[in-house]
């Protein structure tokens, strides 16, 4: 299988979520067109302006996936703000990561990383619009 990263352009005078209800309708936007694709997320996140992922699959899948998300969330948008084409124009960065030194590790680092790197938070688990994810100790096998 095939991994890649996934960038969305900075929006530069614009924001992509404005409140909770925003950064959850993406959140569950990202779940239904996964499946809807059948594209595995690897990891993600939402930012203000912009929104990361690693994805497994094909290239045009992953061009797929990500148009589709933004397309879903700007139909969510329009209705909400009366604001049209948020995301028009909107390019994705899709880089194809390599199972060699730890690419594959370094980009879901990267990804989970990027509210911290922002200075959003002190730690990806903290920061609830991505896939930084705590486990518990008292659920790891002995």
């Amino acid at each position: 299988m095939r991994y890649f990263l996934v960038t969305t352009e900075h929006l530069e005078k614009k924001v992509w979520f404005r409140d909770f209800d925003d950064f959850r309708t993406a959140m569950n936007l990202v779940a239904v067109v996964s499946m809807t694709l059948r594209v595995n997320v690897l990891a993600f996140i939402l930012m203000s302006n912009h929104v990361h992922f690693v994805l497994e699959c094909e290239k045009w899948k992953a061009e797929m996936f990500t148009n589709e998300l933004k397309k879903q969330y700007s139909r969510y948008f329009r209705l909400k703000y009366g604001v049209k084409e948020l995301l028009r124009g909107n390019k994705n960065d899709i880089q194809e990561v390599s199972l060699e030194q730890e690419s594959l590790e370094r980009a879901i680092a990267y990804v989970l990383m990027n509210c911290v790197a922002a200075n959003i938070c002190a730690n990806p688990f903290s920061y609830i619009w991505g896939q930084g994810v705590h486990i518990s100790v008292e659920l790891l096998p002995d």
